[in-house]
């Protein structure tokens, strides 16, 4: 076992549960979008094992209500709720639509019930996707509008994303709502989540809004990348390769999807908050490239050539290394994906945790501890096939 691993423990886990529990009490009524997603299907579980499936409505797309209902039963079994847990959510748990919808007068009346909403909905795509500023700037502000001056609303939280801050930040990122000045970005998804932060607080002002950023999150401490194998797949490229373009010492923040469910549950709940910004991050024990590659050495029983540093035009070879020459397709995909992630690793960025840990006590397990689930459930799955899950 490596020095910087830990036990895996419960302690952090089971408090938070326990505490989401006791302060869900207050809740009337959740409303939660987003919940078929990665990061929404770990919170609906969260919520239902805390004991509010009664008092959760969730907005999901689909044909009619029983393919709605279809969909939301899968994402949480996907997430690890057991098959018979999951006939517990009904159809009285379903609103069909998404952000942008013009809804009935009735499900407009479920609106303005609600306590407390979740708005994990986005279009989490780094591909250059052209609805990306429509769903996540556009609709967000359109189905926070339903909400605006409501009497019965206690807690409109927010999801975005801790890369919201651009790429001219210092190596230390605060919790801090950002500034009204344009900066640079390296994906369109990341512009708009920090476009839509801005412009909820200045439109809405009234809202009682607490914006929480979750930093990269990368797999599920129990299930691996069962729920999802989002990003995971540029761990495994750079595993086998031994070589990226950012250094050994670069620090990568990382939480599982399960550890940022738990924290996001409890602070929609918590009667209170001190802020109304939040990281959802590994902050100062955020794991070197070093280190994940060689606690992916133990989970694979393998080792390699030492890592070194390679240059942006060497990530054709890579990738053709990775999916073989007959499969230009995806090599050529994987090759401008590599380039992408590359710039987010080369920053170096920590994402300062500090307010979660005094608010909630947060304390996330390591990548590096839950990285042998992650490598168990990728095996037999190519690279190109989990690369899909970022690139819709």
């Amino acid at each position: 076992m490596f020095a910087w691993q830990t036990p895996l423990s419960n302690a952090w886990q089971e408090s938070l549960v326990s505490s989401a529990r006791a302060q869900a009490m207050g809740v009337d009524s959740l409303l939660l979008t987003g919940a078929t997603g990665f990061i929404g299907g770990n919170l609906l579980v969260t919520l239902i094992n805390v004991g509010l499936v009664e008092r959760i409505v969730c907005l999901v797309r689909g044909a009619s209500v029983a393919d709605a209902l279809a969909r939301l039963r899968a994402a949480a079994v996907r997430c690890g709720l057991p098959h018979a847990r999951a006939q517990r959510i009904t159809e009285a748990n379903v609103m069909v639509g998404e952000l942008g919808s013009a809804f009935s007068e009735i499900d407009l009346a479920r609106l303005a019930k609600a306590s407390h909403v979740i708005n994990c909905a986005a279009l989490a795509s780094f591909s250059t996707h052209p609805q990306v500023l429509d769903t996540n700037v556009h609709d967000t502000l359109r189905f926070a509008s339903h909400f605006d001056g409501s009497k019965a609303l206690r807690r409109f939280l927010h999801v975005s994303t801790a890369m919201a801050c651009g790429t001219q930040c210092g190596a230390n990122v605060q919790e801090a709502p950002f500034g009204y000045g344009e900066t640079r970005h390296l994906v369109q998804y990341t512009r708009s989540k920090r476009e839509v932060e801005r412009l909820l607080r200045s439109t809405y002002p009234r809202l009682p809004l607490a914006v929480v950023r979750p930093s990269i999150v990368v797999g599920h401490t129990v299930l691996g990348t069962l729920p999802s194998a989002s990003v995971f797949w540029v761990f495994r490229v750079v595993h086998g390769a031994r070589r990226f373009t950012a250094r050994a010492m670069n620090r990568v923040d990382v939480v599982s999807a399960d550890d940022c469910a738990r924290a996001l549950a409890l602070l929609a709940v918590k009667p209170s908050l001190a802020f109304d910004t939040y990281h959802v991050s590994a902050g100062s024990d955020a794991p070197t490239i070093g280190q994940i590659i060689r606690a992916m050495d133990e989970a694979t029983g393998t080792s390699g050539r030492r890592y070194s540093m390679c240059r942006a035009r060497d990530f054709g070879r890579i990738a053709r290394e990775v999916v073989g020459r007959e499969r230009c397709g995806s090599g050529r995909l994987i090759e401008h994906a590599l380039r992408l992630y590359a710039g987010f690793a080369e920053l170096d960025y920590t994402f300062d945790n500090r307010r979660l840990r005094d608010e909630i006590g947060f304390e996330p397990l390591p990548f590096t501890d839950y990285v042998s689930e992650c490598v168990r459930t990728s095996r037999g799955v190519g690279i190109a096939e989990q690369m899909r899950w970022d690139f819709k």
